[in-house]
C-alpha cells in the first residue's frame, strides 16, 4: 500500500546482532558478504523453536548475498563443520564406551549415572577437541582459499531492551567490513 511506512527492524549490537523485533524487514549490503563482489545468489536460513505457549515459532532469515565463489567456500566450511561432527560421534563414542568400561571394572565402589555421563561427555569432548586441533585447523590453514566463514543464526529466549521477554533473533556475521555495512543500513547504534 502506498503511503504506509514499513517498520524498521530493531537491531542491537553487542558481539553479534541481536534482532528484536521485524525480523522481515532485515536489509543486506547488496555486495557479496564474503568479497564486497557482485551478488550472484542468496541464501536462506530457516530457524525454528518452540517457545512457551506460542508453540513452534519459524523465522526465515532471507537474502543473504554471495558471488558464487565465496558461496561455495561457505558451504565448504560448514560441510567441513559436519564432517568434524561425524567423526566426534564416530570416534567419541566407542572411545567413551572403553572409558566406561575401564571406570565400571577397575572401580572398586559402583559408579553412579552422573559420573558416567561425566566420562563419556569427557570422551566425546576430547575426541572434538582432537579432531578440531589435529583436521580442522590444519585443512582451514593449508586451504585458507577454499573456505570461508558462514554466517551463521539463531533464536534466543531473553528479556529485550524495552523489558519484555520474547524471542530474538541473533545474526553472526563473520567479516568485519560487511558487519558494519549492515549496522549502518538497519539502523544500529555504534
Amino acid at each position: 500500500m502506498e503511503g504506509q511506512p514499513t517498520k524498521n527492524p530493531k537491531v542491537l549490537r553487542a558481539k553479534n546482532f541481536v534482532v528484536e523485533e521485524n525480523i522481515d524487514a532485515i536489509r543486506w549490503p547488496q555486495e557479496c558478504s564474503g568479497c564486497g563482489g557482485t551478488v550472484e545468489r542468496t541464501e536462506n536460513i530457516k530457524l525454528s523453536k518452540r517457545y512457551k505457549t506460542f508453540g513452534l515459532i519459524t523465522v526465515d532469515v532471507a537474502g543473504i548475498p554471495y558471488c558464487q565463489s565465496c558461496f561455495k567456500r561457505s558451504r565448504a566450511a560448514d560441510r567441513l563443520d559436519n564432517v568434524i561432527t561425524v567423526l566426534t560421534l564416530v570416534f567419541g563414542i566407542p572411545l567413551g564406551i572403553l572409558m566406561l568400561v575401564g571406570v565400571i571394572q577397575g572401580g572398586t565402589a559402583e559408579p553412579n549415572l552422573f559420573a558416567l555421563a561425566v566420562v563419556f561427555v569427557f570422551a566425546l569432548a576430547l575426541v572434538y577437541g582432537l579432531l578440531w586441533l589435529l583436521v580442522k585447523r590444519p585443512i582451514r590453514f593449508f586451504f585458507k582459499d577454499r573456505f570461508a566463514d558462514p554466517f551463521s543464526a539463531w533464536m534466543i529466549e531473553a528479556k529485550k531492551s524495552d523489558g519484555r521477554e520474547g524471542l530474538s533473533l541473533v545474526i553472526a556475521i563473520p567479516l568485519k567490513p560487511y558487519a558494519d555495512k549492515f549496522a549502518i543500513l538497519n539502523g544500529v547504534a555504534a
